[in-house]
């Protein structure tokens, strides 16, 4: 039975480190199934006076670069005590350790200064030493590609201050790489600018997209974990450049390939300013070698993350005392042309029984019915047709130009409607169905998710929505929009939902989620 929390111990001279990272990393996994701490034992960089940073940087760079392919499930979190030269062992650890993993066997007085420098870490459970039973005869490997940078100032300077930036929307292999960079060149203060407001707007599934506070805390939780030694200065932002265009204090800061041209621009503001240069260092993208389609971006990125999210139980179900445990109702919605009908006729196709409260809907305003009676009582003669039928265009303009008339037109129609998807639900649990979908384009707002066990929401970006609204109703953008903008937003939506689904991408991918 593997640990929640391992510590993997580094003693081997660095520079033979390096090759051996993946295969290191993949034996270390097998015995750790939650948070994988890694520190650099005072053995390995014994032969330095002080901290080689072009050197320590390739290491960071490897370790979680391989995480994303070898320990995908695990959060793994460097140490920064020891390549920074502060500390033999670790300051301390956020989450305590079960388990103490060194990346090679040692034995008589050199297991005993181990065991002795490392004994409180080292609890009930003995040490295990990878190298003996994993890592044997490693071939070297020189491939170092996804840890070349390019550094703008000299390569071992520590710097007092220094600054990084993102969306931090669940911190992944490129943020940690980013993180560790600044941090291993940082002496003071560290300033993060976290991404907010308008800095999303053209986000891949921006809904799905972390508050900035929880952001925020997350950030400063991993980066107290990993150096505690450091003043943290994290600070939402709404433009590009945030503090860098004004804070005097700042000495450096770290880039991604894709941001590296925003140094310029910052130095030009800083220059206006009369504010002195920042020195820049630039880190590689991580190439994602575990995409599961060609929509995700080759690179590693909050975005690709957020679609894996898309099918999965982003929340569990809340337990509802009025409903039994089976069959499993679920409440499918989104908005106009979000692809909710598509998504429901998807599950029929495996097997779920599904409840259409759009055609239920039709049936509620039949005539001789309760409801048909209380409509022409509220809105009057006008509304019927010559063959006795409710007119719906011309009930129409009636409630859309009034809140309150539609208010009273929801209040009529919404009950009718939940009565007779009740009824169909009962029919569906009499033909065996498990699972029963009602699909709903207003479910929330009429709160029928009351009589739901979970559910789920259909979303699709906006600007696709308002594509599909024009191409099959015929209307023009303005009134697409109005359309979209009247209605709950996808963020509300979002906030409510167990599951979200994004058709925004083709057949395959709608499909595996």
């Amino acid at each position: 039975m593997s640990a929640l929390t391992g510590l993997l111990i580094f003693t081997q001279p660095i520079k033979q480190i390096l090759p051996k990272i993946p295969q290191i990393l993949g034996a270390a996994c097998e015995h750790v199934s939650k948070t994988l701490y890694i520190h650099l034992d005072p053995l390995a960089v014994s032969s330095y006076k002080s901290p080689q940073v072009s050197l320590y940087d390739r290491v960071l760079s490897q370790i979680y670069a391989r995480t994303s392919q070898h320990c995908q499930d695990l959060d793994v979190r460097v140490l920064m005590t020891g390549f920074k030269h502060q500390s033999e062992i670790p300051l301390k650890t956020l989450i305590p350790i079960e388990l103490v993993m060194f990346d090679m066997s040692y034995s008589g007085n050199e297991l005993n200064k181990l065991e002795q420098r490392y004994k409180s870490f080292i609890h009930t459970n003995n040490p295990i030493f990878l190298h003996s039973t994993h890592v044997s005869n490693l071939a070297e490997d020189h491939d170092n590609e996804d840890a070349s940078e390019i550094c703008v100032g000299p390569e071992n300077t520590i710097y007092n201050d220094v600054v990084v930036g993102g969306t931090f929307d669940r911190l992944h292999a490129g943020h940690k790489i980013l993180l560790s960079q600044g941090l291993l060149r940082c002496r003071s203060r560290l300033t993060s600018g976290v991404s907010e407001g308008p800095l999303l707007k053209n986000k891949t599934l921006k809904e799905l997209i972390l508050p900035i506070d929880q952001r925020i805390a997350n950030l400063k939780a991993f980066l107290m974990d990993v150096d505690p030694t450091l003043d943290y200065n994290l600070v939402p932002i709404t433009d590009p450049l945030g503090p860098t265009k004004w804070d005097p204090k700042m000495e450096m800061i770290v880039v991604s390939e894709e941001t590296k041209k925003g140094v310029v621009i910052i130095n030009a503001e800083r220059i206006q300013g009369g504010l002195n240069l920042l020195q820049g260092h630039v880190i590689n993208i991580v190439e994602d070698l575990c995409r599961n389609s060609d929509a995700e971006e080759a690179k590693v990125s909050s975005s690709s993350g957020r679609m894996r999210l898309l099918g999965t139980l982003l929340q569990p179900p809340t337990h509802k005392d009025n409903l039994p445990d089976t069959p499993c109702i679920i409440g499918l919605t989104g908005g106009t042309d979000s692809g909710k009908t598509s998504v429901a006729k998807r599950l029929l196709g495996l097997g779920a029984g599904v409840v259409d409260c759009d055609k239920l809907g039709h049936e509620a305003y039949k005539e001789g019915t309760d409801c048909y009676n209380e409509l022409i009582k509220a809105f009057g003669d006008s509304i019927v047709s010559e063959d006795g039928s409710i007119n719906r265009r011309a009930l129409g303009p009636i409630v859309f130009g009034s809140k309150e008339k539609l208010d009273l037109l929801n209040s009529i129609v919404w009950p009718e409607i939940a009565r007779l998807a009740q009824e169909k639900i009962k029919v569906l649990i009499f033909e065996g169905k498990k699972i029963i979908i009602l699909d709903a384009a207003v479910l929330l707002e009429a709160k029928w998710d009351t009589f739901c066990h979970q559910v789920w929401v259909c979303i699709i970006k906006r600007d696709e929505a308002v594509r599909r609204i024009v191409d099959r109703d015929g209307k023009s953008v303005d009134e697409a929009e109005r359309r979209i903008d009247n209605q709950m937003s996808n963020e509300q939506r979002v906030a409510q939902a167990n599951v979200v689904f994004c058709t925004q991408w083709d057949y395959d991918y709608t499909q595996l989620q």
